[in-house]
């Protein structure tokens, strides 16, 4: 950890009295006061003592230490401790698969411990940057060995994995000559310290293992495997804080996913630095992840059940409407506005607990 000077531009919400919940989390709401304070800049570099394959586990010691309002920048190891690399075979990534039972691919690098988060608080996580590494991969398991792995998992039963050379300059990739890839990259999992009363699995392996740790392969109110591809620089997250300490981790890190994630994978690659500011939030209390992007409030819902996520999603969404303050409304008008200009979309169906988003627009509001 390299500890560094660094000036933070401050901001200053709207007393917690005077508005809702749901409104203090907004961009809109925001003041700028002018004033600045000094903050530290952190690097956390990932290695064999930094990153953790597939599990969260709260009593991992913190790898980095921070204030509220510090930056962090977060380096990335692709899957299986950096083990998928161009030139691995489908073969090798299936006996990697089975060498971590129960636990995802994933490798994450943490946990970071923010003083001043305790349960109960909200944990706002601003993604200032995001520089990549130069190669991504992309495979399905074969169907026939993992036959409710992927949506349409039975209909490819022999697997297939397919190396990418990624241009961080120009930000594309070649899928194949001819098809030229935008890359849009987002953390695949980034996460806070697991909620103790997570309920038990519906579907798929134990959540926790024989020591305690929960596994990466679920989302959950802790965020964890959300792959919500509108997560990119210059959005914000809104956790609840479970463990003493807030406990961030992120890894899975991705360049360009679709909505659904639909084969297993995304483009998933690493990252030279995800650079990160978290803030200890006193005055917002939350129970499901949600997010904000310059131009919309994202709202999050996860389940086993489809339909169910799409449920939380939505009454997350309603919630919020009806207790911001800029426009007052009930929630029978909130519940019909979601309707009229929520944009719900299935942000993936292969991660055991399938996950939904509901996107509200700033830009109906014309107060600002």
């Amino acid at each position: 950890m390299i500890p560094a000077q660094r000036t933070l531009a401050a901001a200053l919400f709207i007393a917690a009295n005077a508005i809702g919940e749901g409104a203090q989390a907004q961009i809109a709401l925001e003041i700028g006061t002018g004033q600045e304070f000094t903050g530290k800049h952190h690097v956390l570099p990932a290695n064999k003592d930094t990153a953790q394959w597939g599990w969260l586990d709260p009593t991992e010691k913190p790898k980095v230490v921070v204030d509220s309002g510090d930056t962090v920048s977060i380096e990335t190891l692709r899957h299986s401790m950096d083990e998928i690399k161009p030139g691995v075979s489908i073969e090798e990534i299936v006996k990697l698969r089975l060498a971590n039972p129960g636990g995802g691919p994933h490798s994450v690098t943490g946990p970071i411990y923010v003083n001043g988060a305790e349960p109960g608080d909200t944990l706002e996580i601003r993604i200032e940057k995001i520089v990549m590494k130069e190669s991504g991969f992309n495979f399905n398991l074969p169907g026939k060995q993992f036959p409710t792995v992927g949506l349409l998992a039975s209909e490819f039963p022999e697997g297939h994995v397919q190396y990418f050379k990624l241009d961080t300059e120009a930000m594309t990739t070649e899928f194949k000559p001819g098809i030229i890839l935008q890359l849009k990259p987002f953390p695949g999992t980034i996460a806070v310290g697991p909620d103790p009363n997570e309920p038990k699995e519906k579907a798929g392996p134990p959540i926790h293992d024989a020591k305690g740790r929960t596994s990466t392969l679920r989302p959950w109110k802790n965020g964890s495997n959300m792959d919500v591809n509108e997560l990119q620089v210059g959005s914000t997250l809104y956790f609840q804080v479970f463990q003493k300490g807030g406990l961030i981790w992120t890894g899975d890190s991705h360049c360009l996913q679709g909505n659904g994630e639909v084969n297993l994978t995304a483009l998933e690659c690493s990252y030279r630095e995800i650079e990160i500011q978290p803030i200890v939030r006193k005055d917002l209390h939350i129970d499901w992840p949600r997010a904000e992007t310059p131009t919309h409030w994202i709202f999050m819902g996860f389940d086993e059940d489809l339909n169910e996520a799409m449920k939380i999603a939505v009454r997350e969404a309603a919630n919020f409407l009806a207790e911001q303050k800029m426009v007052p409304m009930s929630r029978e008008e909130a519940y019909s506005l979601t309707s009229i200009v929520g944009d719900c979309r299935v942000s993936q169906v292969v991660d055991i607990r399938k996950g939904v988003h509901c996107m509200i627009p700033k830009s109906i509001f014309t107060k600002k």
